[in-house]
């Protein structure tokens, strides 16, 4: 038999395979006349594959009989490929349902034959196809040996493995989307974007990244595979392991850029532990610093094997040896952890540690509140231990505190206890007559699962380092280069492009406050120069006075800072005192003391060899253990929140604990207007007071409603630091004279002269939290916006609602992401700095 090609006039014998071939046609033959099935069963598709076309490729052919399978419903698979020794070489080509199920010589055994959720696709389909090599270059043809199928063609070829492996290219999208931690699910997405015709399923892509990842490990256990990573990347790596079993103790990393940061903007550190991170159930300690342009940068990682004191100073031993000599941290802001803050002591003992204030005020709730019985009371003493707590002088501490003690002496646990507790052994070190400021990055939502490895977890946390060290050089370059307008001021002179623009935001807050304070240093109360290092209200008023500019030199080091570059780096360390005590060491020991030498140097010299393992997962040890595997980061809640859960069920006590309810029937829906009302999906109301609008703020804002002192305080500040912008806004100084008069009322029962007013105060919420605020009521709703910052990206915008009702009460109002919002109060527009205008954007369409 011969065919001739029209259209190039190559001649296609198939006379000298013929005799090769009858035998499988033969046996084709068998296959139909043995399955006897019904001819409707049959279907023939010889005409699809009977091809007159001369292929340049084996490969070119066979994507050509795949996709010609793929679009009549079948999945073509290679039966058997010869590469012609002997003879010509070929491909046959045939159903992925071919052939019979053979039993694994290991699977004999009826009951795994049987077992659930086993089977197989093949039902002996007979069809069959032969690519042929020609004589000329690559050149190949194709012959239809038979053109049946014994099965229905596929619907869909979703869930055939075959049709949805990944090609070559899609290997390389999914390896480099899983390095850059790419969820699965979006892998798949992306790879179905590249190709309207891609089948692949979710496992296969699990199948793949697993396949990915074993390539990637060659063999090493998790630990050597770490160990890898950390010394590729050049991080700095310490360790401790139990020689007994050489499973993992304690495990120290930092990134080399890390260190260059911390020897840099060593001043403040801060240091906590997380939860939850990872299936050991080790705690994880974060080491947080904090560079001149107020950005927040991950120093070092340590899992400890315990909140030992042991443990702790290991991991502060280390730090420490990461620091020049003469750049020790100033100030270490830590939580109430007693063995975290003895090993503070130990290895850094001329560094002031502070307390976090949150984590203070929330051990007051967890163990005060449950002594009031009236909600009024507990209150008021939660209002005057935040008035205590912010004492800026000491004089006012001793005032406030003898207040709080002869007020509430029917209270004795309760003032014994932040007495005892707080007040007397670390008043210093979190009371602001004594320290200001604190702050704390959060990790878990980067990690993702509990359940991760050490390995998993390096991943996520190198990602996130990456990207802390992009952000802190770009916030470098912006303070270097961009000259914000409104430090054009000939005062500022010395320090545009020389100092970071956050320390010249600080500046400027208080330059214009200098013209009220002048040069009186006992109202100044000198926070900027005493906390922050930078010039105060009375010295700024004085260099205003003498017509002189800030000099450089009244910054703080810290805020000249803008860059990574250390002067203490010596050019000239060696090691070779170091190696020639290794040998000498290594020839004065006998055989085995030479072997336990060689081991410890050659997982020096190569981590990836290392014989450390991580250490047993920890589990319970009573009780049936569970099936499904938790694998949320989420902590368990702390005594506080089970304390406001317990006594106080009608207020959101977190975020996360927050159940709105199902039906509408709400308390006070009927005082909003219609249209928004269905929209509202909760309404929480407060104390009535006269301080109903503050405990709402605070509420919504997260502090608590016994944060309302704290909001009449901010607030006063907002119309202080920008005291001139206020006066042109409200149109006079009377006006702003009153906001503060009405603000500054602290007492447990606010007089209606002292209650909060809308629109007035919407202005200073927004601007002084950077939030939207949505004003609700019967009578007016308006939009408040902040009218000097630069607006984030809409994702990371943060809107509160606060309602009005009967005329004289405010309450919390919680509104679903697709309620419409009133119009933007007009003032906004005629008062708005420049970079501000980006607020208004995402809610135009929603107005």
């Amino acid at each position: 038999m011969a065919l001739k090609n029209s259209e190039n006039g190559v001649e296609i014998s198939f006379e000298t395979v013929e005799k090769e071939e009858e035998k499988e046609e033969d046996e084709v033959q068998m296959n139909l006349d043995h399955n006897a099935a019904p001819l409707q069963q049959l279907v023939d598709i010889s005409d699809a594959f009977s091809s007159n076309e001369i292929f340049c490729s084996r490969d070119a052919l066979i994507e050509w009989a795949r996709n010609v399978g793929k679009r009549n419903g079948f999945v073509i698979v290679i039966k058997r490929s010869d590469k012609g020794d002997s003879r010509k070489a070929r491909v046959t080509l045939a159903c992925e349902r071919g052939g019979t199920y053979r039993h694994a010589k290991n699977k004999s055994n009826v009951e795994d034959l049987n077992r659930k959720g086993t089977g197989t696709k093949k039902c002996d389909c007979p069809f069959k196809i032969i690519d042929v090599k020609l004589t000329s270059n690559d050149d190949w043809s194709v012959k239809v040996v038979c053109g049946f199928h014994n099965h229905r063609a596929a619907k869909q070829l979703e869930g055939h493995s075959y049709a949805g492996r990944l090609s070559d290219g899609e290997k390389t999208i999914l390896s480099d989307m899983t390095k850059n931690l790419v969820k699965p699910r979006n892998i798949l997405l992306s790879i179905k974007n590249h190709d309207e015709y891609n089948v692949s399923t979710m496992k296969t892509i699990y199948n793949a990244r697993h396949k990915h990842r074993l390539l990637n490990s060659a063999g090493r256990s998790q630990m050597q595979q770490l160990m890898k990573q950390l010394n590729e990347c050049k991080y700095v790596e310490w360790h401790r392991k139990d020689e007994s079993n050489d499973c993992v103790r304690d495990l120290f990393w930092a990134h080399p850029t890390s260190i260059q940061l911390l020897n840099a903007f060593c001043s403040v550190l801060i240091m906590d532990c997380t939860y939850k991170t990872n299936r050991y159930r080790l705690p994880l300690l974060e080491i947080v610093g904090v560079t001149s342009t107020n950005l927040t940068f991950s120093v070092a990682f340590v899992y400890l094997e315990a909140e030992r004191v042991d443990n702790y100073t290991w991991a502060m031993e280390k730090l420490h040896s990461l620091m020049f000599a003469d750049r020790l941290p100033n100030v270490i802001v830590t939580d109430r952890e007693l063995a975290l803050m003895n090993a503070v002591r130990l290895v850094f003992p001329t560094t002031t540690n502070l307390l976090c204030r949150w984590h203070i005020s929330k051990n007051v709730l967890g163990n005060c509140k449950k002594l009031f019985e009236r909600k009024d009371k507990w209150e008021a003493f939660m209002s005057a231990w935040s008035v205590l707590v912010f004492s800026s002088k000491e004089d006012d501490y001793k005032r406030n505190l003898r207040s709080l003690t002869t007020d509430y002496y029917t209270y004795p646990g309760a003032v014994k206890y932040v007495t005892k507790s707080w007040l007397t052994p670390y008043k210093e070190r979190f009371v602001a007559a004594w320290t200001d400021k604190c702050a704390h990055a959060k990790l878990k939502r980067h990690l993702g699962s509990s359940q991760g490895d050490f390995e998993s977890s390096w991943n996520v946390i190198n990602a996130l380092i990456e990207l802390q060290h992009t952000e802190i050089k770009a916030s470098f370059e912006r303070s270097i280069s961009v000259v914000e307008h409104q430090f054009n001021n000939a005062m500022f002179k010395e320090l545009r492009g020389m100092v970071s623009r956050a320390s010249l935001n600080m500046i400027l807050m208080e330059f214009k406050r200098a013209t009220q304070v002048e040069i009186d240093k006992g109202i100044c109360g000198c926070v900027n120069r005493t906390s922050y290092g930078l010039p105060c209200v009375h010295e700024l008023a004085e260099l205003i006075k003498e017509g002189r500019t800030i000099p450089l030199d009244s910054v703080h080091s810290h805020w000249r800072k803008l860059d990574t570059v250390t002067d203490n780096v010596s050019s000239e360390l060696t090691i070779t005192t170091e190696i020639d005590s290794i040998l000498r060491q290594f020839a004065d020991c006998d055989e085995a003391g030479k072997i336990a030498l060689k081991r410890k140097l050659r997982e020096l010299a190569c981590p990836a060899t290392t014989s450390m393992c991580p250490p047993l997962e920890k589990v319970k040890g009573k009780g049936r253990p569970s099936l499904k595997i938790n694998l949320s980061t989420k902590r368990a809640p702390s005594l506080f929140e089970i304390v406001e859960s317990a006594h106080d069920s009608t207020s959101p006590a977190t975020a996360c604990s927050v159940k709105l309810p199902k039906e509408k029937k709400l308390k006070y829906i009927k005082c909003f207007p219609h249209q928004i009302r269905e929209h509202i999906v909760n309404i929480v109301d407060v104390k009535a007071d006269g301080h109903c609008g503050y405990h709402s703020i605070a509420g919504l804002l997260g502090m608590g409603e016994d944060g309302w002192g704290t909001v009449r305080q901010d607030l006063v500040r907002e119309l202080h630091t920008f005291h001139d912008e206020y006066v042109q806004l409200y149109g006079s100084i009377d006006r702003v004279a009153e906001l503060v008069y009405s603000l500054s009322w602290f007492d447990s029962f606010a007089p209606y002269d002292r209650w909060m007013t809308l629109p007035d105060m919407g202005h200073l919420i927004a601007s002084r939290y950077n939030i939207v605020l949505v004003h609700l009521s019967i009578r007016q709703c308006l939009t408040y916006l902040p009218l000097r910052s630069v607006s984030p990206a809409p994702l990371h915008h943060k809107l509160i609602a606060l309602g009005f009702v009967e005329d004289c009460h405010f309450v919390q109002v919680f509104l679903d992401s697709t309620s419409p919002i009133p119009p933007i109060a007009c003032n906004w527009r005629n008062y708005l700095y420049q970079c501000a205008r980006g607020w208004e954007i995402p809610y135009v369409p929603r107005i």
